[in-house]
């Protein structure tokens, strides 16, 4: 009789003991599901921001120039500056913009890719600009308002220099009005600033005319 009550005693003990020690258990791990919600938590904020920011600035392209996927055309263009024309077959000119870009390391080949976004956008992507009759070259990057920063290069026209544009060899007057011109299959571009003769003109706009035209 006594045997069995001491036995009793004892397993009560133990499940005094093993409730504790369950509930010791379930209190830690609630804790640490706490502290992993802490730390996941400004991680998914942040991650849903992000997304809603791109998303926003996604949806102002396709409202202002288009849905992406809804035009592909191709012309030729080269940019001439003092007798140089700038190699956009740099890895840095490459695929700025979904909307219009040169790709696949060819530098001649613009592509277009919405059914509204002018050659301006091109020039924007690039930190290249057109206003009035002076163009510009930003070198450096973009902060996140999108202003650029760095030094500026600008190429105007004055007495000695002229910057003229040219479409399928029609001048554009004035040359700044390229920055709205949507490009059409097979366009032939040409924007060019210097001092160039009659006859350098000429043989720029001959070797616009040689340029392939790489639809891919």
């Amino acid at each position: 009789m006594f045997g069995k009550k001491k036995s009793g005693s004892s397993g009560g003990s133990s499940k005094i003991k093993n409730k504790k020690r369950s509930g010791s258990y379930l209190d830690a791990s609630k804790k640490k599901r706490q502290k992993y919600l802490m730390i996941l938590i400004p991680i998914i904020v942040a991650v849903v921001a992000i997304l809603a920011i791109s998303g926003s600035r996604f949806s102002s392209e396709i409202n202002k120039f288009g849905t992406v996927g809804s035009a592909h055309e191709h012309a030729a263009f080269i940019i001439n500056v003092n007798g140089t024309a700038i190699d956009f077959s740099q890895p840095q000119y490459q695929v700025k913009s979904r909307l219009i870009h040169v790709e696949g390391g060819d530098g001649f080949t613009l592509h277009r890719h919405t059914d509204r976004v002018p050659f301006g956008e091109f020039l924007r992507s690039e930190n290249m600009n057109l206003e009035d009759s002076c163009f510009s070259i930003s070198e450096g990057t973009s902060d996140q308002q999108g202003q650029q920063q760095g030094q500026q290069l600008e190429y105007c026209t004055n007495e000695t220099e002229e910057l003229r544009a040219f479409v399928n060899g029609e001048e554009l007057e004035p040359p700044s009005a390229l920055v709205d011109y949507i490009l059409k299959d097979d366009d032939r571009i040409l924007l060019i600033y210097g001092n160039q003769t009659t006859d350098q003109l000429t043989e720029a706009l001959s070797e616009l005319e040689e340029v392939p035209i790489l639809k891919t």
